[in-house]
């Protein structure tokens, strides 16, 4: 006769249910840093090949004026280069920093 308590069945290692799939890492977005170097990077690309942007082509594209176009491209000029004399300071001052420290061991 079969009796009618109940039985806990111990949890195993085969048992435990595990996840049937992780979510996938989301790609990591580029930092604030890597993108001012690409478009430092691209606007000398224009500027040393000496090409000639279509703003007409551009403004059409971002459904804005040719004046509206030109000035977003003449602002982005300014930015990259308030970066780039930023980041030529900082150089200076490193080496600086770097040129008045003396060794202080020596002794006459």
């Amino acid at each position: 006769m079969a009796s009618n308590r109940v039985i806990k069945a111990k949890a195993n290692k085969n048992a435990i249910a595990k996840p049937i799939s992780r979510p996938a890492k989301l790609a990591s977005e580029p930092s604030r840093e890597i993108l001012e170097d690409r478009l430092e990077f691209v606007l000398t690309c224009i500027k040393a090949t000496g090409m000639k942007i279509d703003m007409g082509a551009v403004s059409r594209h971002y459904g804005i004026s040719t004046n509206a176009a030109t000035l977003r491209l003449l602002r982005t000029k300014e930015y990259v280069a308030k970066l780039v004399r930023a980041r030529e300071a900082a150089q200076k001052d490193d080496k600086a920093q770097k040129g008045d420290k003396k060794p202080e061991n020596l002794e006459d």
